[in-house]
């Protein structure tokens, strides 16, 4: 990563962090529960690499960096809410290296109202749903800032919110539906699914958010409210193809990254079955015993640590993690031509940087 890129990302996050904390909207998160719920996330150390994408989407089209902060603030909590969202579904314990909502609420549930065992976990998981349903709203009046605040034109912030309220939500959801169902099939035995369901389900529930974060900050940045505008348009397929390559990258990194810079356990897609290209490729070249032993680890929730080191040695050995790597730069060369319709400049080139960082992230 560019030293201009890692410096950008530091010096945007003081600002987003700084912008979201000055927000009045807290004063409604109660009681004191939910409102550490709703902030456990934010206020965690992290890239917060959406927003950046669209204050460089901004700039690359003249606009002010200051006016798209709001907007990025926006992005940043409508992402935490899909993550406290699918931290329940996928039942994880760790996001950002400090524990999950609903583990956290599950915790001061027993500490603070001396709740039982099942009856915490019950409050963790009612308390993070509805602590995600506060983030989403909250969002919102961020991307209404941009105009109270910045004087962002009415019709380019409403367009944006109509935009993301419908179609980005549409799709994620979709997404996650998808990746739910992939999840909880049997499938997997017998590969009923192909390697662009899998691509198409990652894109759906990252690839249409990048690229709403570059299309928002571009409409801001140019002033308008048009989301086929040719320039925003180029920004938006640049940034979703390579928000689809961070996924595939992503998911390479759930099998091969470090616990401690990563934030969150490694090994648990294994243990949790999910279905991706890694485990696609594997399991298409695999032979019988080599697919047998797989499909017995895959999806089993207490395997050993042994036994998924030798997924991960299948994984390596079968081409998985190199395919998986292949598709992500590919994704990337699809994306490079769609920037041809911006000028150069410092923002440009730090979403080339970003681009690059997509694929060659280690944390």
């Amino acid at each position: 990563m560019s030293v201009k890129l890692i410096e950008f990302l530091k010096e945007k996050e003081k600002d987003i962090v700084e912008y979201i904390k000055q927000s009045d909207v807290q004063k409604y998160f109660k009681p004191a529960h939910m409102y550490d719920a709703v902030t456990s996330y934010v206020y965690r150390n992290a890239k917060r690499l959406r927003p950046s994408v669209l204050i460089m989407a901004c700039g690359c089209l003249g606009g002010e960096e200051r006016i798209a902060i709001p907007a990025a603030a926006g992005v940043e909590l409508f992402h935490t809410w899909t993550l406290v969202h699918d931290d329940i579904i996928d039942n994880d314990s760790l996001r950002r290296g400090e524990p999950t909502v609903h583990r956290l609420m599950q915790g001061m549930g027993k500490t603070d109202l001396k709740l039982n065992d099942n009856m915490a976990k019950d409050y963790g998981r009612d308390v993070a749903i509805l602590a995600g349903d506060i983030q989403h709203a909250w969002s919102v009046t961020f991307f209404i800032d941009s105009t109270i605040k910045m004087g962002v034109d009415p019709l380019v912030s409403l367009e944006i919110i109509r935009y993301m309220e419908s179609y980005v939500i549409g799709n994620l959801i979709c997404g996650e539906t998808v990746d739910v169902q992939l999840g909880m099939s049997s499938t997997i035995d017998s590969l009923n699914f192909s390697e662009e369901d899998i691509i198409n389900m990652l894109w759906l529930k990252t690839g249409v958010l990048y690229g709403f974060s570059g299309m928002a900050g571009a409409m801001i940045g140019k002033g308008t409210a048009d989301i086929n505008d040719v320039q925003v348009n180029g920004i938006k397929e640049f940034t979703s193809n390579c928000g689809t390559a961070f996924q595939l990258q992503d998911d390479i990194l759930g099998i091969l990254g470090n616990e401690k810079t990563l934030g969150k356990p490694i090994g648990s897609d294994i243990r949790e079955g999910k279905k991706t290209t890694i485990v696609y490729q594997a399991l298409k070249n695999a032979n019988e015993e080599e697919k047998t032993f797989l499909l017995s680890v895959l999806g089993n929730k207490n395997a050993s640590e042994s036994d998924v080191q030798k997924v991960v040695y299948l994984f390596n050995h079968l081409d998985g993690i190199n395919h998986t790597k292949s598709l992500a730069e590919g994704y990337i060369k699809k994306a490079l031509p769609y920037l041809d319709v911006i000028e150069d400049s410092m923002y440009k080139d730090l979403l080339l940087s970003w681009a690059d960082f997509m694929i060659n992230r280690d944390f």
